[in-house]
């Protein structure tokens, strides 16, 4: 009984050490809360041909606008994607024991009415599967190492346009001095507005 009053005291003072040390989100938005997920779900992702790139816009999607809000397009995000299968490990027989899928995906981010380039960047991600005797086999464990790769790559992209998005905000609002940067040069790409 006395070392469960003593963890609960641990515990307690622990939080209130946690919550003293101010603590707080680092890109918290005062005036809307909603802001970034309002601008998130603005993306829409340029239509291309294949299937590995309609996976990728839909993973996109799903991380882009989960709550699926009905917002006026803003930004077009543009996608150039790779996709390299590796061998990684061969048999005594010479074939392939174990593949390696690679995606690699270069983005842009560009205003939709002044086609203004936001932000750009490139994420590549990779993993392993197992080649089995049985072709199916095979093909299934690829597919699922393929879906799996292109909801990691979808966050990464997501992950990347929060912070570009929040950063060029930032800049446009004037709350951020890039001292490399010759005042009055600089144009904001989001409202093509000199500042």
């Amino acid at each position: 009984m006395h070392d469960a009053r003593k963890s609960r005291i641990l515990a307690l003072a622990t939080l209130l050490a946690i919550s003293a040390c101010g603590f707080q989100v680092i890109y918290a938005d005062e005036n809307n809360k909603d802001s970034h997920a309002n601008e998130l779900a603005s993306v829409r992702i340029q239509k291309n041909h294949g299937r590995l790139t309609q996976e990728i816009r839909n993973s996109l999607y799903d991380v882009l606008n989960p709550d699926h809000l009905k917002t006026e397009a803003k930004y077009i995000l543009i996608l150039e994607v790779r996709r390299a299968v590796s061998s990684t490990f061969i048999t005594s027989t010479g074939a392939s024991g174990r593949n390696k899928v690679t995606l690699e995906i270069n983005y842009t981010l560009k205003n939709l009415e002044n086609a203004a380039m936001i932000s750009n960047g490139a994420t590549s991600v990779n993993d392993n599967y197992d080649v089995s005797s049985n072709r199916y086999g095979t093909y299934t464990a690829e597919e699922y190492v393929q879906n799996n790769l292109t909801k990691i790559a979808a966050q990464n992209i997501r992950n990347s346009l929060v912070n570009d998005l929040i950063e060029i905000r930032k800049k446009c609002d004037g709350k951020f001095d890039n001292e490399k940067e010759e005042k009055g040069k600089f144009v904001c790409p989001l409202t093509q507005i000199r500042h």
